[in-house]
């Protein structure tokens, strides 16, 4: 009786240690890794935010709650490179996570300038480099979680793979709502050029292309649709009047407008991927 009572109380505890290994081998430290890859995707947004505001105040230089909201921006921007930092075990991560603090300590020095002309051209020049750093981290990333479910159910680890691509996809359609409107302003007659007129151009189309991608998703459920349908018709909004985004007939408070109303609704659904669960 004893022996039985010893075995079931030995069978109990070995349980619990695998099931907290496997819950362990699941999670980015206190994170849980879709969240890990929902946070590192915002920072490529909020790259191309800070950009995208300082431009503005080039023309707008007496607007103090855009100043404000890239003083906060900054601040967000640092703090979750550190929960990030803080989170992971990966030496690869932590050394792309470098790369963008590196980059970061040269690229704040520009937004912390009175708005002129060198040095909005010089972040015009230095975004696309930070952007790639930080899209670097998504990266690693999502090759960690894939080396940390290798034990599970191959079908249950393509699922929950896949899913993590549509986090991510979702979570670059916030990047590239204010990215759009970063080069919107680098357009402008002093900052234009070819290089920024094909980046503009480039933007509108992997935006548009990449929300035609979230529309027919497996992942999709009830709330995602309806959040997908109220960012679509925004989005035909623009793309009926391409013509005047393009020959700059937006002023840039509509613009500025646009590219948060867009964030906001991808940021949305973005999030609703990521409470989707496998089964």
């Amino acid at each position: 009786m004893i022996t039985n009572v010893k075995k079931i109380a030995f069978t109990l505890v070995l349980c619990f240690s695998i099931q907290l290994v496997c819950s362990q081998e699941s999670k980015y430290g206190t994170l849980s890794f879709n969240k890990a890859v929902n946070i590192s995707g915002k920072q490529r947004m909020l790259t191309q935010k800070m950009g995208k505001i300082y431009l503005y105040m080039l023309s707008n230089p007496n607007d103090f709650k855009a100043k404000k909201n890239l003083k906060i921006t900054k601040i967000i921007f640092e703090k979750q490179n550190l929960i990030l930092a803080k989170n992971s075990s990966s030496s690869l991560t932590k050394s792309k996570l470098k790369e963008v603090m590196d980059t970061w300590d040269k690229y704040k020095e520009f937004l912390a300038s009175k708005p002129n002309k060198d040095d909005a051209i010089k972040i015009i020049n230095t975004n696309s480099t930070l952007l790639k750093y930080t899209n670097n981290v998504v990266n690693s990333i999502a090759r960690e979680s894939k080396s940390r479910t290798n034990s599970l159910d191959t079908d249950l680890q393509e699922e929950q793979q896949e899913l993590k691509k549509i986090i991510n996809k979702s979570g670059r359609q916030r990047m590239l709502s204010q990215r759009l409107a970063l080069y919107y302003f680098a357009n402008k007659p002093k900052l234009k050029n070819n290089n920024t007129t094909a980046k503009l151009e480039k933007v509108f189309v992997e935006l548009d292309n990449t929300l035609n991608d979230l529309l027919v998703s497996s992942f999709n459920n009830e709330r995602i649709d309806n959040a997908l349908g109220e960012v679509m018709e925004r989005w035909e909004s623009v793309k009926s009047n391409k013509d005047r985004f393009f020959k700059q007939g937006y002023n840039d408070s509509e613009v500025y407008k646009l590219s948060d109303e867009l964030t906001k609704k991808f940021n949305k659904i973005t999030n609703l991927y990521e409470k989707v669960k496998i089964e």
